[in-house]
């Protein structure tokens, strides 16, 4: 008997694997600029749980408004403020990720802050699973940033 009962449970744990050993939760980093005691950029991140059934449009949207309504200044540098993020799309055929942002992303100043705002966008578009293109649309249309950086169809990997 005890054979038996072991055996079905062993054959439990091969056909329903998923539901004993996947967690409720995941998590992504969340990468930033910070600026150390010497002044210079340096990259960081952080880790911010999600709920693991999320897809990737979702898990997208996370990602930038922590980006975006993160009122650490310390973190969140080079992320100009009240940017809101409008939608996120996601094709996963064309594993291309679109973020529609408000025009407030182009309240901030000059090459440098453009140059690791882009920067920040990419690395955490490419730090989630799955995306192979990003695109940023402001207000839905695509546009050059002030300094002349085109931020659409961009290849994260």
């Amino acid at each position: 008997m005890k054979i038996l009962a072991i055996f079905f449970f062993v054959l439990l744990l091969f056909i329903f694997p998923q539901k004993l050993h996947s967690p409720e939760t995941e998590t992504i980093n969340v990468f930033f600029y910070e600026v150390s005691n010497q002044g210079e950029d340096i990259l960081s991140s952080y880790s911010i749980t999600i709920p693991y059934w999320l897809n990737t449009q979702q898990r997208a949207f996370i990602v930038f408004n922590e980006i975006f309504n993160n009122f650490d200044p310390d973190k969140m540098i080079y992320a100009p403020p009240n940017v809101q993020v409008l939608d996120v799309f996601f094709h996963p055929y064309e594993a291309h990720l679109i973020l529609n942002v408000s025009d407030e992303i182009l309240n901030y100043g000059g090459t440098h802050f453009e140059y690791r705002l882009v920067n920040k966008l990419l690395k955490n578009a490419g730090n989630i699973p799955g995306v192979g293109y990003f695109t940023v649309l402001i207000e839905g249309r695509r546009e050059h940033l002030p300094e002349g950086i085109k931020i659409h169809e961009i290849r994260v990997y």
